[in-house]
């Protein structure tokens, strides 16, 4: 037993260093938590990760409490100004890049890999959004604009559900044999995306409203982590989109005084800074353990040649498809912004999840899993390595534009004086 809580020390101490690290270097903290976590199972089998056990048959909960939490910090600390402002371009982005996404690899599945045209649009969906959970810890300390920060943690929040609502459809269809028809999917995403909205905006108005009877309660945060669970839930119940209720909930509670004065109104969520302290120390504390867990469940066997060709060949597509939606829709920033949301493409807690579902559903194919997780990694890599140059080249850059010019000498000065007169 004292084993157990002698892991749950050093991760949770590993994960301060990785994160301090991160902050010094840019090296991320995703892959040296998820590298731990790969050490503590399948290297040296400290922690039990083999198929069937506890750690893989809690997946779903882990994944889905991870996605809760993260949302939420996700909408609390963003500014809701530079939301307004990307909203329309990142669903636009967003959706792009998915599309883009799911036409390239169904293509090389059905093509390269011999896959039924079906099961090539499944792989595409589950791997065609960016994860909000690795996304929003990762931009939060990269020196770039808000719009484009905003553009890529709204991207990430969108595309967990795009994955999550379009990967369902298309196993319904596989399973009953059918055609997916676009305006059935059009419509079932937009209802989605509306009802939490809604959802989000009215239980964050009510939440400001009663919170403000008892702003000397002791258990603030509780509570409204509660609340916040409780809005995931109903959410989730009435088929729509959990996860983005929980964002809209963060966004309106964490900017209450700008959304406020817009109508001319005096709002302001009490304990607000209260709020906010807790949340950094779990969302760091939920952050850490999910990176880890990732880690524990990519086994040795998925790092065949056969599987990181196809799994390099895939993350290869992810780039070209970022590449031509920015290209094509963000024309007015910066090479090195253009850059960086060409790199910021890391899979995670949608993609992981969702790899699991098909042979829950009794649809086997050859390979899946392994290279949904293999993506994962790759991906991972990609973004901490793009993160790193990117923001060391601007660095170099600053430094020479700052870097004071060398004193004049005596022979300059007295050239200087001779043609002043």
């Amino acid at each position: 037993m004292f084993e157990i809580f002698f892991i749950l020390g050093l991760t949770i101490l590993i994960g301060f260093a990785a994160t301090s690290l991160f902050e010094r270097t840019r090296i991320s903290e995703v892959i040296i938590l998820m590298l731990f976590g790969f050490l503590l199972g399948p290297i040296f089998h400290i922690v039990d990760a083999s198929p069937g056990s506890v750690i893989v048959s809690i997946l779903p909960f882990i994944a889905t409490l991870a996605l809760i939490v993260l949302l939420f910090d996700g909408g609390m600390t963003i500014d809701v100004f530079a939301v307004a402002r990307s909203i329309r371009r990142s669903t636009v982005f967003t959706i792009t890049v998915f599309i883009i996404t799911v036409i390239l690899v169904s293509i090389f599945a059905t093509l390269l890999l011999g896959w039924p045209f079906l099961n090539g649009v499944l792989l595409g969906a589950i791997i065609g959004g960016t994860s909000s959970a690795i996304v929003i810890a990762m931009v939060e300390r990269i020196n770039i604009s808000k719009d484009i920060k905003s553009l890529l943690i709204i991207e990430s929040t969108i595309t967990d559900a795009l994955c999550i609502i379009t990967a369902g459809i298309v196993i319904q269809l596989i399973v009953a044999h059918q055609t997916p028809e676009a305006g059935a999917v059009v419509n079932l995403l937009l209802s989605s995306f509306t009802i939490a909205l809604l959802l989000g905006v009215v239980c964050a108005a009510a939440w400001i409203t009663l919170m403000k009877k008892f702003s000397t309660v002791k258990y603030a945060y509780m509570l409204t982590l509660a609340a916040v669970f409780g809005l995931y839930a109903v959410t989730e119940a009435i088929k729509s989109n959990g996860g983005f209720a929980v964002f809209i909930f963060g966004l309106v509670l964490g900017n209450a005084r700008e959304i406020g004065s817009i109508f001319g109104m005096k709002l302001e969520a009490p304990l607000a800074q209260i709020i906010h302290i807790f949340q950094e120390e779990i969302t760091f504390f939920i952050r850490t353990f999910f990176f880890v867990y990732i880690g524990l469940l990519i086994s040795p066997a998925y790092f065949n040649l056969g599987t990181i060709v196809v799994s390099i060949a895939l993350l290869l597509l992810l780039v070209a498809s970022r590449w031509l939606a920015q290209k094509a829709l963000l024309t007015d920033i910066s090479v090195r912004e253009r850059n960086i949301v060409i790199a910021i493409l890391p899979r995670g807690l949608a993609a992981a999840v969702l790899a699991t579902i098909p042979l829950a559903n009794g649809i086997a194919i050859p390979s899946f899993q392994e290279l949904v997780f293999g993506l994962i990694f790759l991906s991972n890599i990609v973004a901490t390595a793009g993160i790193f140059m990117f923001d060391k080249k601007e660095k170099k850059e600053t430094e020479k534009e700052t870097k004071p010019q060398a004193p004049e000498t005596e022979e300059q000065i007295s050239q200087q004086d001779k043609g002043s007169t």
